[in-house]
């Protein structure tokens, strides 16, 4: 972070508008409420999202949105199915009753051969002229056609030979016309004769264009209806057949499937719906209420679970507050996309999240966001418990691989740990809806697999690319410390580094002894190695501002406190932790490495300079002596606290002579002490003083404190085998 935006960060936190906000960070209850309120809300508007036409849109005729069940068992009569069967009843073919004149047909033919007689004698008279002839046709007197002039010329032009085909073809179009209705020609039998049955059957003749147009007029004119509806006894007859279908019962048991998604919404389906209280109906007041309540639930639940077991990281109302607007921030988006994305919202990375979290905070904390999300995607979504457990498995599992992350390679391995895991998740319940196996397994399960392993793989790369891009910004907005930025504070080109080396290496040394000996107490209670390692480098850069003044880096030189009285030479030595403290501020280092630095003396005593000045005055205020501490307040820096006191002791017993190795004997040496007493001594020093009330530490967790300074120390200051002059080279 660059000195301008540092800058402008602090004017930010200074600002009247939001000093509120800064005052109720001070208050770690209040802000403890507040936030806690916040993520009520957040999950009770999330729960309570409606998203358009989402509550009350199943239409009939329409593909469902969603599956439901029947809640409950339910017994009733169907009105929708009981009208469905009379509808049927009523129309069927059989309440139809007719009216039939088989006569009619008959007379009609006898009309039909009497009308052509006549034509044909007309036709056949020889006292008779042309004109006489075209006359008296087109004035049959009995006739039950009309002949117009035209068709009694068109008559007359034909000779004998087509005269007689004609006749024979219209008596064969009017006998074939009744054979096909059998003789039981009604409204619609006759429209279907005329428009399309004797055209083709006279398309299929010999006759000319002249002759068709005649077959076509006289067989038609000669066809009558002879069979029509009978309107009463059909009424009375569908109105009895109605009375007589029994009321249709219906019985649904609870738990049976009412619709699926993307079946067609049916009537009977809405009905069912409605009697057994399945509707999806708009949001009320009391679903609101009762998703409230859940929501305060979840967010009991899970603040009840990081102060009880996460307690340094839920009562920091920064992280806090980070925390929570990113869940409410993924609630929300999910909310939005699954339902949009249907039944490929297996791609959606909520493992993401519990990467990020994970690495910025906790991996206990990411597992029980994970769970809180997870829980709250399968409520939001109606039928997502096997979308919300396969998201949750992709979360468990990415937790567990980035659960030390210190280099990039681990995200893209747990992105790859989030596919396998989606994958075989969406396998796992696919196999759980197949009832049977069926001939077309294997290809249902190759189709499943392409689209499963596609989902996957998405949910894998989006996870990573996000976890990747976001995490820094996230770790900064907390005021968290990740171990990939404490792997980069520790390369020694960093310019504080750099500065320690330079101009005081004896401290420099020194603070990498410490990061020894208080990583080897880390790794023995399960602390935080590379935190204490990283802080330990960082701990003493407040002596290179007068590095001589300190025994580390004097080098043989002479010692300048013998030429300060008392009171200086403390001051000097109390100004290495302000001045770290500002050197650190300055660039830019995190909050926990900047306190490990202020709380790596605590509070405690320079008792060397304090005796000194009890022997030149008659009081002396202890105060003036004191480092400003604080004192520890985490296991870290209590181990920080103790890894430095023991190595700079042990080192100047050491170099004076008076450490004992492991089974040699203190004979001829004054004060000299065996190594395991040291350390002993000096934990027992700082507890007596105090100095470790603050901290969460455990006098079993001291005890194994103790035995890893002892066993690193020992492979440093171990007794080693006397070869002789003559084996020295």
């Amino acid at each position: 972070m660059n000195t301008t935006l540092r800058r402008w960060l602090l004017r930010l936190t200074t600002s009247r508008a939001l000093r509120p906000l800064v005052l109720i960070a001070q208050r770690p209850t209040l802000a403890l409420i507040l936030e806690g309120l916040l993520l009520w809300l957040g999950i009770w508007v999330s729960l309570s999202l409606s998203l358009p036409g989402e509550y009350g849109r199943l239409e009939v005729g329409q593909p469902s949105p969603q599956s439901i069940v029947a809640p409950r068992d339910a017994t009733y009569i169907s009105v929708v199915l009981t009208a469905e069967r009379q509808a049927q009843a009523e129309n069927s073919p059989e309440n139809l009753v007719y009216l039939y004149d088989p006569q009619t047909p008959i007379r009609q033919r006898v009309a039909l051969n009497a009308l052509l007689d006549t034509i044909t004698s007309v036709r056949d008279d020889p006292s008779l002229s042309r004109a006489a002839r075209l006359t008296k046709l087109a004035n049959l007197p009995n006739a039950t056609v009309a002949l117009s002039e035209e068709r009694a010329d068109l008559i007359l032009t034909l000779d004998q030979e087509s005269w007689g085909t004609l006749r024979q073809e219209v008596v064969s179009l009017y006998n074939r016309a009744l054979n096909r209705y059998d003789y039981a020609i009604d409204e619609q039998a006759l429209v279907e004769l005329r428009e399309r049955w004797l055209t083709y059957w006279v398309a299929t003749t010999t006759l000319s264009p002249t002759q068709r147009d005649l077959a076509l007029f006289f067989t038609q004119s000669f066809l009558l209806v002879n069979r029509t509806l009978d309107e009463e006894a059909t009424a009375a007859r569908r109105q009895s057949a109605r009375d007589k279908v029994p009321p249709q019962q219906v019985r649904v048991l609870a738990g049976e499937s009412i619709v699926r998604v993307g079946e067609i919404i049916r009537p009977e389906t809405i009905e069912k719906l409605q009697q057994t209280g399945a509707m999806p109906l708009a949001l009320s007041w009391l679903g609101i209420v009762g998703r409230g309540l859940i929501a305060l639930l979840l967010m009991l639940a899970f603040l009840s679970y990081g102060l009880i077991y996460q307690a340094e990281t839920a009562r920091n109302p920064r992280s806090l507050f980070v925390m929570i607007a990113l869940i409410i921030l993924m609630l929300v988006l999910s909310r939005i996309v699954i339902p949009l994305a249907g039944n490929n919202a297996y791609f959606w990375p909520l493992a993401s999240l519990a990467i990020i979290i994970a690495v910025v905070f906790q991996g206990r904390l990411a597992l029980a966001t994970a769970t809180l999300l997870s829980v709250a995607i399968s409520l939001m979504h109606d039928a997502a418990l096997p979308l919300a457990l396969t998201l949750l498995a992709s979360c468990v599992v990415a937790v567990f691989v980035v659960r030390n992350a210190d280099h990039i390679a681990v995200f893209l391995l747990a992105g790859l740990s989030v596919s396998i895991a989606v994958a075989l998740a969406q396998l796992a319940f696919w196999m759980l809806g197949q009832p049977i196996i069926r001939t077309d397994m294997l290809s249902a399960l190759g189709a499943q697999a392409v689209t499963g392993l596609l989902l996957a793989g998405v949910n894998g790369i989006f996870s990573t690319i996000l976890a990747l891009g976001l995490f820094n910004l996230v770790s900064r907005a907390a005021g968290q410390v990740t171990p990939l930025q404490l792997m980069e504070l520790a390369h020694p080109s960093r310019p504080l580094l750099r500065k320690l080396i330079r101009e005081a290496p004896g401290t420099y040394y020194h603070s990498v002894a410490v990061g020894n000996l208080a990583e080897a107490a880390a790794e023995a209670i399960n602390a935080d190695a590379l935190l204490l390692r990283v802080a330990a480098y960082y701990h003493d850069i407040g002596k290179t501002i007068r590095p001589y003044f300190f025994t580390d880096n004097q080098m043989g030189r002479a010692n300048v406190h013998n030429e300060l009285d008392p009171q200086t030479s403390a001051q000097i030595i109390l100004d290495h932790v302000r001045e770290g403290v500002k050197m650190a501020q300055a660039a830019g280092l995190p909050p926990q490495i900047i306190d490990f630095i202020a709380t790596h003396h605590g509070t405690g005593l320079i008792r060397h300079f304090y005796e000194q000045a009890l022997q030149q005055h008659d009081s002396v205020d202890p105060r003036d002596f004191r480092y400003p501490g604080p004192r520890p307040h985490t296991r870290e820096q209590a181990i920080l606290m103790l890894a430095d006191s023991v190595e700079a002791t042990v080192r100047s017993k050491a170099q004076h002579g008076k450490l004992l190795a492991v089974g040699a004997s203190g004979e001829g040496l004054t004060g000299a002490q065996a190594l395991d007493d040291l350390v002993q001594s000096i934990i027992s020093s700082r507890i007596r003083e105090g100095e470790m009330d603050d901290s969460p530490l455990t006098m079993r967790e001291m005890t194994l404190i103790k035995q890893a300074f002892v066993n690193s120390l020992q492979s440093i200051y171990h007794p080693r085998v006397d070869y002789g002059p003559s084996l020295v080279k």
